[in-house]
């Protein structure tokens, strides 16, 4: 195939530009400043509680397996029905094999029937999970990774996400839902794929 300037798509073609340029292209679409969500008071009743959840996180981190990054993560869950389970990061060299604290807390949950016991009592999947507690004692916030918001949101957008503020101690909480705007509707897929829509 000749590279001929009239016949080669890579020079565009009919006046169209080509699909690549030599340099940097300016677009005039604005990128509004991102305004970040605001975070909620612990009510008293419930501070407790959460710190206990961070408490089982930060445990958790202590025995996580990261010889590749030497980032240590512990997460903890807790259940509608007051259950904890905790879980931390364990790397592998093949790196996309790697387990996050969140994945490994959430699994251990629902390993325990979280899940039948939630449907006994007539909570649905999407409200079995009352908070997620993150700790990384190199990190500055508690917000999982995009991959584990996808993971978390599986059960639900309304979980609260919890964690330490590094200098003050105080809890930090947002939900989900908060962290994960215009978030992907697995609940009308879930309908969809059930045949009730």
């Amino acid at each position: 195939m000749s590279h001929d300037k009239k016949t080669c798509s890579c020079h565009g073609t009919a006046g169209q530009p080509a699909a690549h340029t030599t340099g940097p292209i300016a677009l005039s679409t604005p990128r509004p400043k991102v305004t970040l969500p605001k975070m909620i008071k612990v009510a008293k009743a419930d501070e407790a509680l959460y710190r206990q959840v961070i408490e089982a996180a930060k445990r958790a981190s202590e025995d996580a397996y990261c010889p590749y990054s030497q980032y240590n993560v512990g997460a903890a869950v807790l259940t509608f029905d007051g259950e904890i389970h905790a879980g931390f990061n364990v790397e592998n060299c093949g790196y996309s094999q790697t387990i996050h604290a969140e994945e490994s807390a959430l699994t251990r949950a629902l390993g325990s029937g979280l899940l039948r016991r939630a449907a006994a009592q007539g909570v649905d999947q999407f409200h079995a999970i009352k908070a997620v507690a993150v700790y990384a004692p190199k990190g500055s916030d508690p917000w999982p990774c995009c991959n584990c918001r996808q993971f978390l949101g599986e059960f639900g957008y309304d979980m609260h996400i919890i964690g330490e503020e590094p200098k003050s101690g105080r809890i930090l909480c947002l939900t989900l839902g908060q962290l994960v705007p215009f978030a992907f509707p697995i609940e009308e897929v879930l309908r969809s794929v059930r045949g009730e829509r």
